[in-house]
């Protein structure tokens, strides 16, 4: 059966790869109307709801229309109308993946003309990985729009991009982190609050070290509030030994937003969006990183992380002390990036 199983994948592969082999890529056509891959619909996720907050508050800066939304999270119930032309914009996530075929975080149709002309807007690698199928290479060479240039969120998305001879690609971190200059960023307080909200991952669970975050920040603040982000957080939280002293905020970006709100607090946390939120509410921050996301973005902007695995040995002397919010956008790549819409009824 297993054996059966790998020959239907390998010939499944191969049809694939031979369709897009004979497709023949449309040359984009903007009219300031675009198509968006909607990372946030059926999302379990809220992290993609506060991507697609910036996202579409960036496409009405740039008077562009959204002609249609399909989800990434699910398949398209209806693509009947889905112009091969038309630029289709993916809004954020860490989507990009080396496996093309099968990606982990896209369920995907396999019908090309509904993924020709695609724009990449602060979009990452899913995950570390060393080599990229066949599939792969000939998907982004193919359906990548030439005439567009498309925005990655890390440097190491815009190597892999580049290796694969995508040339027309800059790295402009990911468009929550867009309002973060540093005159801004001189607006977010250094010192220690009172308050302070937190967030788990349920699909990246590590009981001894985030146990451990959750005791240092009862110690050390008043008050502590966890913001329930993903879908299985709670249930991942219930094994902590100390819930009841914490303050859970509901599974919704309203509820996180008011808490926001508040005065004298600092943000604490595994969810990177969540965290770059905060900052964008001028609160003082400290993502915990835990995995290639948050890394990144730490190498490249900045953005103020500690590694979880550092938790004991850092977390507590970094919270005690000043944390500077020295972030550094690449301004110069996001102004060139929105640019090329803000002339619509133009082919570009």
């Amino acid at each position: 059966m297993n054996k059966l199983l790998k020959i239907h994948k390998i010939f499944l592969y191969l049809y694939r790869y031979m369709r897009l082999l004979m497709y023949k890529s449309k040359q984009t056509k903007y009219d300031g109307k675009i198509i968006v891959y909607d990372t946030s619909l059926n999302s379990d996720n809220l992290g993609d709801e506060i991507i697609n907050y910036y996202c579409n508050n960036i496409f009405k800066e740039l008077g562009v229309q959204v002609e249609r939304r399909l989800p990434t999270h699910t398949k398209p119930e209806m693509i009947d109308g889905v112009s091969a032309t038309a630029p289709k914009v993916i809004t954020g996530t860490n989507i990009l993946s080396s496996k093309m075929e099968s990606p982990i975080l896209w369920d995907r149709v396999f019908e090309n003309s509904v993924v020709d002309n695609i724009v990449l807007m602060g979009n990452g690698w899913e995950s570390y990985s060393q080599n990229e199928t066949m599939y792969t290479r000939k998907f982004y060479s193919k359906m990548l729009s030439k005439k567009f240039t498309h925005s990655v969120r890390d440097s190491y998305s815009q190597k892999k991009l580049k290796r694969m001879g995508v040339e027309n690609v800059i790295n402009t971190a990911c468009p929550t982190t867009w309002n973060l200059t540093k005159e801004f960023c001189k607006q977010i307080p250094t010192k220690k609050g009172k308050k302070v909200i937190t967030t788990i991952t349920d699909y990246s669970k590590d009981m001894e070290n985030d146990w451990y975050m959750l005791d240092i920040l009862l110690s050390l603040y008043d008050e502590v509030y966890i913001w329930i982000q993903g879908e299985k957080d709670y249930e991942y939280l219930e094994k902590y030994h100390n819930l009841n002293k914490l303050r859970i905020v509901d599974r919704n970006l309203e509820s996180y937003n008011q808490i926001l709100g508040q005065e004298n607090l600092d943000y604490v946390g595994t969810r990177l969006h969540a965290g770059i939120h905060a900052l964008n509410y001028k609160h003082r921050t400290l993502i915990v990183s835990i995995d290639n996301r948050a890394r990144e973005m730490g190498n490249d902007i900045n953005l103020p992380i500690i590694e979880r695995k550092n938790l004991k040995e850092e977390l507590r002397d970094r919270l005690i002390n000043p944390i500077k919010a020295e972030i550094t956008i690449p301004i110069k790549n996001i102004e060139l990036w929105k640019k090329q819409f803000k002339e619509a009824s133009k082919d570009v």
